[in-house]
């Protein structure tokens, strides 16, 4: 999902989340909306569901914590996009720097919440593989199907910069995914 799909006005859902009268069905709002994409979007990131639900948490935490902050020079969803990649990185940080095909796919086998075709887990073990940059970028355009723009604004990276690590991961992941089969 995109994240310039949230369906209300970010100022109104704001102003709702930081008074004192709505702020816990606002931001129950807030999360019923954008905890899935998000999740998802983690997930993809990270390779696993208690990573990914991990980070969720923490993002929605940061988001609670940080939105009378928000200074609205992106869209809320956007933000809240930012936040994730960010808390995705941190974890993908945490762990090996290096991960092998075959430690993705076993991975990703072991995962009681994975349950898709040898194709798609090939293809999601192929991108566990990548640097962390090239992972994130990947995920933002190829999977969340982002515009360069909007994804510049997730990562804070130019343009130019996303449409290389884009190119780089690519190239990284057809040999793999050739060679499976």
């Amino acid at each position: 999902m995109k994240p310039e799909l949230i369906k209300c006005d970010d100022k109104e859902l704001v102003s709702r989340i930081l008074s004192s009268s709505s702020k816990e069905r606002a931001f129950s709002e807030l999360l019923d909306f954008m905890h899935e994409p998000i999740y998802f979007h983690l997930r993809k990131m990270l390779g696993n569901h208690d990573d990914a639900s991990d980070a969720t948490q923490n993002t929605f935490i940061q988001v609670h914590k940080s939105l009378a902050k928000f200074e609205f020079k992106s869209k809320l969803s956007t933000w809240i996009y930012s936040i994730a990649t960010r808390k995705g990185i941190d974890l993908i940080r945490k762990r090996k720097q290096f991960i092998s095909l075959e430690d993705a796919e076993f991975s990703l086998l072991e995962d009681s919440y994975f349950d898709w075709d040898s194709i798609t887990t090939n293809l999601y073990a192929a991108v566990l593989t990548l640097p962390t940059k090239q992972r994130v970028v990947f995920v933002l355009k190829y999977f969340e199907d982002l515009d360069y723009k909007t994804i510049s604004e997730v990562t804070g990276t130019s343009v130019g910069a996303l449409k290389a690590s884009y190119h780089q991961a690519k190239e990284k992941i057809k040999p793999l995914l050739i060679s499976k089969v």
